[in-house]
């Protein structure tokens, strides 16, 4: 068994259904909104984590389980539920120390089974013992909350698009940096994250921080599920796309990509791209694209001063391997 299959199937007589095992294929809108309730109700400790993937397939198939008399009935639908994989990640710990020298499947494996269900694992018993925690698993790259009505009015969020193996988003430079400032920061900054990332085009700082205001009135459960889509885009830019790069390495004092994201981006202005507005509505992509290249050039430049890989090391934060891979 694929500890994640992108789709875990159940055989009900002679049909087979599939249910999504990834975050980028449940089925709609809804399905996130709910899903996303619920992991609020776990974080206030109301839910567990079984019964958050419980309450998934529930909804998937139109069940109810308080209607589910049944124990052996109850007992495979918590076997399907504990192959819902995609939500969480199991962390031991000091930085699951106990997991060190395993093989990477049963590593995997271990981090998305609880112990209490991992079977043919020898170290499951003492897994078991240790004080773990499930941590949400946010890396996706989908836009499940486009539009946002607010007060009678719509907004529109935005746009992700992977079509063709492509990558395009509708993001701005400025919008992006500032977005991604507020993660982290409070269940009190949601507004402003939604009214940033649903602001009207043109983008303007000033203005997003006037519709903030208005953006209070947005139900709680909506904010975070935008917040919660926000963070597990730019995840998903910065492990799963060639901009990694731009968050591969530690920062130093001297290093080319230590700047702040802000001063990066004005800097570009004196490059030539573009005067101030022109820098602040530059596509995210691009933006990115420009970084990436700096980066690249600035290893590059650093090898032809016959410097040594290991000082380039300490001069950039980037890790040997990035290094070895931009030189070749």
């Amino acid at each position: 068994m694929s500890i994640m299959d992108d789709y875990i199937r159940i055989q009900v007589a002679d049909l087979t259904y599939q249910i999504p095992n990834r975050w980028e294929l449940i089925r709609d809108d809804y399905d996130y909104l709910q899903l996303v309730r619920d992991l609020m109700l776990m974080s206030e400790g109301k839910l567990s984590p079984a019964m958050v993937r419980i309450n998934y397939i529930c909804r998937y198939f139109g069940w109810n389980y308080k209607k589910i008399k049944d124990e052996d009935a109850f007992a495979n639908l918590v076997m399907l539920a504990e192959q819902v994989t995609f939500m969480f990640r199991i962390s031991y710990p000091n930085n699951d120390e106990a997991l060190q020298g395993l093989d990477e499947y049963t590593y995997q494996l271990c981090k998305r089974v609880p112990p209490e269900r991992l079977h043919g694992v020898t170290l499951a018993k003492a897994l078991s013992r240790l004080d773990y925690k499930f941590t949400l698993d946010l890396c996706f790259c989908r836009q499940f909350m486009p539009y946002l009505s607010v007060n009678g009015k719509h907004y529109t969020g935005y746009t992700i698009s992977t079509s063709f193996e492509t990558l395009s988003t509708s993001l701005t430079a400025l919008q992006f940096i500032e977005a991604r400032q507020l993660i982290g920061q409070g269940e009190k900054m949601l507004p402003l994250l939604a009214a940033i990332l649903y602001h009207p085009y043109p983008y303007s700082s000033e203005s997003a921080h006037r519709l903030a205001d208005t953006f209070k009135s947005v139900p709680r459960d909506e904010l975070y599920a935008i917040s919660l889509n926000f963070q597990a885009f730019v995840n998903f830019l910065f492990t799963k796309t060639r901009y990694s790069i731009l968050t591969a390495g530690r920062e130093t004092k001297n290093s080319a990509i230590s700047t702040g994201a802000l001063e990066s981006l004005y800097n570009l202005s004196s490059d030539g791209y573009g005067d101030v507005t022109q820098v602040e509505r530059m596509g995210l992509l691009q933006y990115l694209v420009i970084l990436r290249k700096k980066v690249i050039e600035s290893v590059r430049s650093l090898k032809a001063a016959k410097m040594e890989l290991v000082d380039i090391e300490a001069e950039t934060g980037l890790p040997l391997s990035i290094i070895k891979q931009i030189l070749l």
